[in-house]
């Protein structure tokens, strides 16, 4: 879902259950930035996630409520693809990251190298 919505993917770690992205600048928002871990549990999951803003855009009271609104809407996006055949599905990706020069790296264990 988060490779066909158009988010920037910083990082995902297949072994670890690790994704961050961010969304692209709109009239309304300077975007978000998402990090994502699935919890594996025997036949089900747990999916954490943490939405807020961009580093060093504007802030504001309402940015609370902003950020509410992007997990929704994520979380609303993410079941219509369990409900339904959302296909065709992306190729499977290597586990990597993205560095601040944006050069990418390999990432499969340890704390997220990416900024």
């Amino acid at each position: 879902m988060v490779q066909r919505s158009g988010y920037d993917i910083g990082g995902l770690s297949n072994e670890m259950h690790q994704m961050f992205f961010r969304s692209g600048k709109s009239a309304t928002s300077w975007g978000h930035m998402y990090a994502v871990t699935v919890l594996p549990s025997g036949s089900e999951s747990t999916l954490n996630l943490t939405v807020t803003g961009i580093p060093g855009a504007p802030t504001s009271l309402m940015d609370g409520r902003k950020n509410k609104k992007a997990a929704q809407k994520f979380l609303s996006d993410l079941e219509a693809v369990f409900q339904g055949d959302e296909g065709p599905f992306p190729e499977p990706v290597e586990s990597f990251a993205v560095l601040s020069d944006g050069t990418t790296v390999p990432w499969t264990e340890g704390d997220y190298p990416g900024v």
